[in-house]
């Protein structure tokens, strides 16, 4: 979950690099802009002693003469801090810690082939009384996308609201990430008005609250997007979420933003772990940056998660993504709604 858009960091100036003058100041401020975000913003800081942490890429950067040659550098300090969500970005190349690999081997090939076809909005109403719709990765920051994708989920959903409906599921198993703000908004109706959600740092500072109102998304005092068509409130309506091992950051964040709301459920297997909200910076030169973790995530309650959204019902395998009536956590989220109202 990105924060904001990428800004210049050429600036959080600790102190000057005391390397060898033959360094140029280009690659001095490259280094120093980069060590000063680690140590200042990310909430993984408190791993690292940075008073040796900085005397060693010193040393290692010592006649440098490009940003090429004291990339290395960054990278051992990058990964001490243990950022299984951040990255670097060195000439438009990512970089990622390796020791943190996005863990496929719970992902069975149900969900492997679901996510192939490309990420789709699927909707439809099972049994006659329950709306379904299934929520994708979507990447999209400009405004007139943001609210395209929210009103493309709410009129999936309103589509299948009828008077006899008795619950919804929201299916984020194949929802790996991207942009929070409009799948809230197009789900802002189910969710119900007031705060559902809050990042925190790591002192325990709340940094930020996320509200709906309406079908409006505000954040950071902002309305992000919003829906010009919506079908009433659906606030009261038993909601189960599934999860699984694709959802992860936006994803996770859409899952919490249900955790508190009454008659919500969380129903599958836990989570990707990407439960930080990150945060970027340009770094000096052409198409340098960095990303950091620099938020934890807590649900309306304010309870904060470290690691994961672990589901309420744990439901394992049986995954039929496109047989709906064979799908164990789709009955496990029926069952569930069945016995709530």
């Amino acid at each position: 979950m990105s924060r904001y858009l990428l800004i210049l960091a050429t600036c959080l100036f600790i102190g000057s690099l005391s390397v060898s003058a033959q360094v140029p100041d280009s690659v001095k401020t490259f280094v120093d802009s980069a060590l000063n975000l680690m140590e200042q913003r990310s909430i993984y800081s408190a791993n690292v002693n940075w008073a040796e942490m900085r005397s060693n890429v010193y040393k290692e950067i010592a006649g440098s003469k490009s940003y090429q040659d004291a990339y290395p550098s960054l990278i051992k300090a990058f990964n001490a801090l243990g950022d299984k969500h951040g990255w670097l970005v060195f000439e438009d190349k990512d970089y990622r810690n390796p020791d943190y690999h996005f863990d496929t081997t719970r992902i069975n090939p149900d969900i492997k082939a679901a996510a192939a076809k490309g990420p789709k909005v699927y909707a439809g109403l099972i049994d006659n009384h329950y709306a379904y719709v299934s929520i994708p990765f979507f990447g999209g920051q400009s405004a007139e996308a943001m609210q395209g994708f929210a009103q493309k989920i709410q009129d999936s959903l309103c589509a299948n609201i009828k008077p006899n409906t008795k619950g919804v599921i929201v299916d984020l198993r194949l929802n790996g990430g991207g942009n929070m703000f409009p799948m809230i908004s197009g789900l802002g109706n189910l969710l119900g008005d007031g705060i559902i959600s809050m990042t925190r740092n790591n002192k325990g500072d709340t940094t930020g609250k996320t509200m709906v109102k309406g079908n409006s998304v505000i954040a950071f005092d902002t309305t992000l997007t919003s829906c010009n068509r919506k079908c009433g409130d659906l606030s009261r309506l038993p909601v189960a979420v599934i999860i699984g091992p694709v959802t992860g950051s936006s994803g996770e964040a859409l899952a919490l933003a249900f955790k508190g709301r009454p008659a919500a459920v969380l129903v599958g297997e836990p989570t990707a772990g990407f439960v930080t909200a990150n945060q970027g910076w340009y770094l000096p030169g052409k198409d340098n940056g960095i990303v950091l973790a620099v938020d934890f995530m807590t649900d309306r309650t304010g309870k904060q998660y470290m690691e994961d959204v672990q589901p309420d019902i744990r439901v394992v395998g049986g995954d039929n993504f496109f047989n709906w009536k064979k799908d164990g956590k789709i009955k496990a989220a029926i069952d569930w709604m069945k016995k709530s109202r």
